[in-house]
């Protein structure tokens, strides 16, 4: 079994960039074939390890089933303001019985901070997919920002959570230490991890001491995360 693992919360600076490509390393780190997928193209440079799927433009089955093919995970960062045109993707490809029939699953992870935006965003991706796929909210550990903070105990979002029977995980605080180097190398977190073996030593040790402890907290949510071994997807589609 496959996974489809898609990143997505259309409140921007939530996280998502950030979460994808620790996912992607977790992955890859168990030596799981991977792709990486962004649909911002502000994240497309020399040093981003994988594909850009522009969805301004229309997005082409083939596509997703030619990295199915190649990789068994596929984690796609969907751009803020472009869940709804994944949805919509979704469902007029039929996109769960197509993944059925391929033996993939879809994972919605979903990144979350504590701002009363945020969580209105969580609620409205959970409304989208509905019961299409599996769903693990990552509780962020940003700030809110120009959104008044609540309490996730009790909010729309964690009814959500709860009925929709989403895995939780925490993600680690950023440390000071990591945001000076960051701050030095004049670097956001997405992009040295992006190019962690050109970065300067001491925010190479931060970042992986961070990808570590990411590591150990994403690895609770597996069972939603890591595919079985699978063989090779018929090329019928």
């Amino acid at each position: 079994m496959k996974k489809l693992i898609v990143v997505a919360n259309d409140l921007e600076g939530s996280g998502k960039s950030t979460l994808a490509r620790a996912l992607n390393k977790h992955l890859t780190d168990q030596e799981i074939r991977t792709l990486l997928v962004t649909s911002d193209e502000r994240d497309v440079d020399e040093s981003f390890p994988g594909d850009y799927w522009d969805f301004d433009d229309e997005l082409e089955l083939s596509q997703l089933i030619h990295a199915l093919d190649r990789h068994d995970a596929v984690i796609l960062d969907v751009q803020s303001g472009m869940a709804r045109v994944w949805a919509d993707f979704c469902a007029e490809e039929e996109l769960d019985t197509l993944l059925g029939e391929m033996d993939v699953e879809m994972s919605v992870v979903i990144p979350v901070n504590s701002s009363e935006r945020s969580n209105e965003e969580m609620a409205d991706i959970a409304d989208l997919f509905a019961d299409q796929a599996d769903y693990v909210v990552a509780h962020m550990p940003m700030e809110p920002q120009r959104s008044k903070e609540i309490q996730w105990k009790g909010s729309e979002a964690a009814k959500a959570v709860k009925y929709l029977g989403a895995f939780e995980i925490n993600v680690p605080q950023i440390e000071t230490d990591l945001e000076t180097a960051l701050g030095s190398a004049e670097l956001t977190l997405p992009q040295a991890l992006d190019r962690l073996t050109e970065v300067p030593r001491f925010l190479e040790v931060e970042a992986c001491q961070w990808l570590e402890q990411v590591s150990g907290e994403v690895h609770t949510a597996d069972d939603y995360l890591v595919p079985e071994e699978v063989g090779t997807l018929v090329a019928a589609y």
